[in-house]
């Protein structure tokens, strides 16, 4: 009888056990608790387990969501958070390359306008060294970060503005006293042009600003770095469509728009 009390009491100690994760010292069992006592502890600890383990899977399950899509895709959420430092890191390596084919000479000039109206604006981009070589393009982010170029829009003697009127991109050209204000539309993942307007600067047309202000065209923001070498180093101009310049010290790629 003895021995199948013990056995009985092993049993006991084995199955109320059996199913804990670990033991919890801030609630350790007094001698002499009730083996019953035990068992109902231990279910309620593998149901708070449990929940918690439930929750913390939805939380992980959430954030990613936000950022990629099956498959891989990144989701327009987490392109809003990343498409800045992709803009950033892009800007900076073309400049890097026009500078290492030129012995450091580099110029760029850089605006941003969501074309496509998906919340993330687009890449208007000069690079070259001088108005001889420049060339104009957009640029879009796929659905996976990636740059895409959305085709050439311009070269030299060129400036970025907008249609007040219609929110059309604008491209001034103007060299020599000749000039065309070129309208711009996004079309289907490209950029063309849908419209111009040239005009020459006389004695009834002094000036290229007095064509853009009957036009209802406005300059855009932008940015302006340019390097003669890697000695004296880049500077950069913050440059406002009211006319208003800031000098900034090396490549200045706070600017998105």
């Amino acid at each position: 009888m003895k021995k199948i009390l013990a056995m009985l009491c092993l049993t006991a100690v084995v199955l109320a056990g059996c199913g804990k994760p670990e033991a919890d010292s801030s609630s350790a069992k007094e001698p002499g608790t009730a083996a019953a006592a035990e068992t109902t502890a231990a279910a309620e600890t593998t149901e708070t387990a449990e929940t918690t383990a439930e929750a913390t899977t939805a939380e992980v399950t959430t954030a990613a969501e936000t950022t990629t899509e099956p498959g891989g895709n990144v989701f327009a959420g987490g392109l809003m958070d990343m498409y800045p430092a992709i803009y950033e890191g892009f800007i900076k390596s073309e400049f890097d390359r026009v500078a290492s084919e030129n012995d450091g000479l580099a110029s760029i000039e850089f605006a941003f306008r969501d074309l496509d109206v998906d919340g993330i604006p687009e890449l208007i981009f000069k690079r070259g060294t001088c108005e001889a070589d420049y060339q104009v393009n957009v640029f879009t982010l796929d659905s996976e970060g990636n740059i895409k170029d959305c085709g050439l829009i311009g070269g030299g003697h060129t400036a970025f503005g907008y249609d007040e009127n219609t929110g059309r991109l604008v491209m001034i050209w103007g060299h020599m006293g000749a000039a065309d204000i070129e309208y711009l539309e996004w079309d289907n993942g490209t950029v063309k042009s849908v419209d111009n307007y040239e005009f020459t600067l006389d004695e009834n047309t002094p000036s290229y600003d007095t064509v853009l202000e009957e036009k209802g065209i406005k300059y855009m923001d932008h940015v302006s770095a340019y390097q003669s070498d890697y000695e004296t180093g880049v500077t950069s101009w913050f440059c406002h469509s009211d006319g208003t310049i800031d000098e900034k010290e090396g490549l200045y790629l706070d600017y998105m728009g």
